[in-house]
C-alpha cells in the first residue's frame, strides 16, 4: 500500500488543497515504490530461495511466480490511484481499502497460506505457520483504520473545496452563456430593431442616383387683360366677377362694380 505517500494531508493541508501537479508526482513516486517492494524484491527474493533449497515447497510455489505479479499489479494500481485522488473523497477511501485487502492476499499467498514442507533425504519436515500468518493480516488490516480515519477528516474539507469548483465552473458557464447570448444578439438582427417608418421604393432605374427635383410651377405675373384666380389660378376675363374655372368671387372687382352701378363712385 500506498503508506508513504498516500499518508493523510498530502493533498489538503489544513483544509487547503495541494495543487494537481502535487498529487501526481505522489502517484507516480507510489507506483515506483510499490512496484519494487511488492513485485521485484519478491520475486528476486523467492528466486533465492527456490534455487538455494530445493526441498522446500508450499501449496502455491508451482505458481508463485504469477501470484506475486498478479497481486502485486493488483497492490501498486490500487496504492497509485488511492494517491491520485483527494482526502476525503469516496474514491480514495475505496482505493484504499482493495490496496488493503490485496496487500494481505499477497501475504498469504507468499508465505503458503501457512503451511510449509521440507524434506532432506529420508527426513520430512512440515511446517504449520497458519496462526502466525493470520495475525500478521490481521495486522495489517488494522490499517484501514487509518484510511477511514483520513476519509473522515478531510471530508468537510473536501466537500467545501467541491462546492467551491461547483460555484467557479457554474459562474463560468453563465458568464460564457451571456457573452454568447450577446454575440448572437449583436450579430443577429431582430424585428423590433428594424424602423417602422414607411419608406418609398424606387425603380432600378434610380438606384444609384439622385432623384432630380421637380421644377417648380411658375405663375406668370398677371396682365391688364386678364384676371388670375386667387384660388385657383386660372385666367378669367377682366370683366367677369366669378371664376369660370373654380367658381370664386373676385370680390375686389365685384364691389368695384356694384359702387359703379349705384353711382357711389
Amino acid at each position: 500500500m500506498a503508506c508513504s505517500a498516500g499518508s493523510m494531508g498530502d493533498d489538503i493541508l489544513g483544509g487547503i488543497p495541494v495543487k494537481r501537479k502535487s498529487r501526481l508526482s505522489d502517484a507516480v513516486w507510489t507506483a515506483f515504490t510499490e512496484t519494487i517492494r511488492f513485485i521485484i524484491v519478491p520475486l528476486v527474493l523467492v528466486d533465492l530461495v527456490l534455487s538455494n533449497y530445493h526441498q522446500l515447497s508450499t501449496p502455491f510455489t508451482p505458481n508463485i511466480t504469477t501470484l506475486i505479479i498478479f497481486f502485486g499489479i493488483l497492490i501498486v494500481s490500487a496504492s497509485t490511484l488511492e494517491v491520485a485522488n483527494k482526502p476525503g473523497s469516496y474514491r480514495r477511501m475505496l482505493f484504499g481499502l482493495s490496496a488493503l485487502a490485496f496487500v494481505c492476499f499477497w501475504i498469504f499467498v507468499l508465505f503458503g497460506g501457512g503451511i510449509a514442507a521440507f524434506e532432506y533425504g529420508p527426513y520430512h519436515i512440515s511446517f504449520d505457520m497458519t496462526k502466525i500468518v493470520y495475525i500478521i493480516i490481521l495486522g495489517l488490516s488494522l490499517k484501514g483504520l487509518l484510511v477511514v480515519s483520513t476519509f473522515t477528516t478531510n471530508r468537510s474539507a473536501f466537500q467545501e473545496h467541491e462546492k467551491k469548483r461547483l460555484e467557479q465552473e457554474s459562474g463560468s458557464r453563465a458568464a460564457e452563456k451571456r457573452t454568447r447570448t450577446a454575440a448572437r444578439s449583436y450579430s443577429t438582427p431582430s424585428m423590433a430593431a428594424m424602423s417602422k417608418v414607411a419608406y418609398e421604393v424606387t425603380g432600378d432605374e434610380d438606384v444609384g442616383y439622385s432623384k432630380v427635383p421637380a421644377a417648380e410651377k411658375v405663375v406668370p405675373p398677371p396682365s391688364q387683360n386678364v384676371k388670375v384666380c386667387p384660388v385657383c389660378g386660372a385666367h378669367a376675363n377682366p370683366k367677369d366677377y366669378m371664376c369660370k374655372a373654380c367658381g370664386a368671387w373676385f370680390y375686389d372687382d365685384l364691389l368695384k362694380g356694384v359702387r359703379r352701378d349705384s353711382g357711389i363712385e
